[in-house]
């Protein structure tokens, strides 16, 4: 069902696109053949933004990954360093969900463990959307920052550090029985479920 909504989404900003396109061209060629500057540049500026989001479709179209469509479970933990690499790791924090935010994705703060003068220990947020976990995966990872410490009355450089780690959501599925093939024989049963990389091929339990 995400694939088909995946696929049926793109589709119809392709058909967008192709239009806006189309009457974009037609508007700069009507304001050069009346001289009218203003329609120029709203045409030019109009062409800008597609080219930009034809760029980000055809990134979204790389993200070919078997978990890349769910949804993202992003992980912060603070580096050594005390408040230091605390202020860092929820400077990490509002970063993604500003992100998310901009991108139309929805963010939810499932934990947070906040330090005892500012910042957090950890934090992990759910980022809910289409391909959310292709574009969050990258960031996995430890992330350093090199500036000049508020907390320090001497004002001395202070390097901090903090991990991230994306994990894809998963969605538990209950199958029905008929998903199941059950074949019996006087001296065994064994169930066979279709073959995939998370399922096991069968199991033979004696009579």
């Amino acid at each position: 069902m995400r694939e088909r909504q995946q696929l049926e989404t793109a589709l119809t900003a392709f058909d967008r696109i192709t239009r806006e396109l189309d009457d974009n061209v037609e508007l700069a060629a009507l304001g050069e053949e009346e001289g009218d500057q203003s329609v120029i540049a709203e045409a030019e500026n109009a062409l800008k933004r597609l080219r930009q989001e034809v760029h980000t479709r055809e990134v979204e179209a790389l993200l070919s990954g078997e978990a890349d469509a769910n949804d993202a479970y992003v992980e912060i933990h603070a580096g050594a360093g005390g408040i230091e690499s605390q202020d860092w790791a929820q400077m990490l924090e509002r970063m993604y969900v500003r992100w998310a935010e901009a991108h139309d994705y929805k963010v939810e703060v499932i934990g947070e463990h906040y330090g005892e003068e500012a910042g957090i220990k950890s934090a992990t947020v759910l980022v809910k959307g289409a391909n959310a976990y292709g574009w969050l995966k990258t960031e996995s990872g430890v992330h350093r920052l090199v500036r000049i410490s508020p907390f320090d009355s001497n004002a001395r450089r202070h390097t901090s550090f903090a991990s991230v780690s994306a994990y894809p959501a998963i969605e538990d599925t209950i199958r029905p029985a008929s998903w199941f093939n059950v074949r019996t024989n006087a001296r065994s049963t064994r169930i066979v479920q279709p073959r995939g990389p998370c399922y096991a091929r069968g199991y033979t339990k004696p009579s």
